[in-house]
């Protein structure tokens, strides 16, 4: 009986380990989906900063920057929501867990974004200034 419920265990791991991985990279599409959105709704911001002279390093600031205030706020809200949580539960969720847990997500998120968001964010770099200003 002990390894049946060993395989249990092991089993019910290897499901929530494929939820979070599943999860990981919903969140992974979303982040690209919607910095996609915003580098072409800034087509045009970007096209004339390039005209202007920008550096690519400063276009890329830019973008990256918008990425890293949405994840900084969906990861407050995340942790504010999971101490809530385990605060209702009477901290058996976390089982003091909490501030090493609560890091390494923080860091995994900041990583996603970073990935999902270099795609975008190379692609508006490519924006010819004539293409940007002709497009309306």
């Amino acid at each position: 009986m002990h390894r049946r419920q060993e395989l249990g265990v092991r089993l019910a791991a290897v499901v929530f380990g494929l939820l979070m991985l599943a999860v990981l990279a919903l969140s992974m599409a979303g982040i690209y989906a919607m910095m996609s959105i915003a580098v072409s709704r800034r087509r045009r911001e970007i096209g004339i900063r390039t005209a202007l002279g920008a550096r690519p390093g400063v276009l890329l600031g830019v973008i990256f920057g918008t990425t890293f205030r949405q994840i900084a706020l969906g990861v407050v809200i995340g942790i504010t929501a999971a101490l809530g949580i385990d605060r209702l539960a009477g901290g058996e969720l976390l089982h003091g867990w909490g501030p090493p847990l609560l890091t390494g997500m923080t860091l995994l998120m900041a990583a996603v974004g970073l990935i999902a968001v270099n795609g975008p964010a190379r692609r508006g770099l490519r924006i010819a200034p004539t293409e940007a200003l002709a497009g309306d």
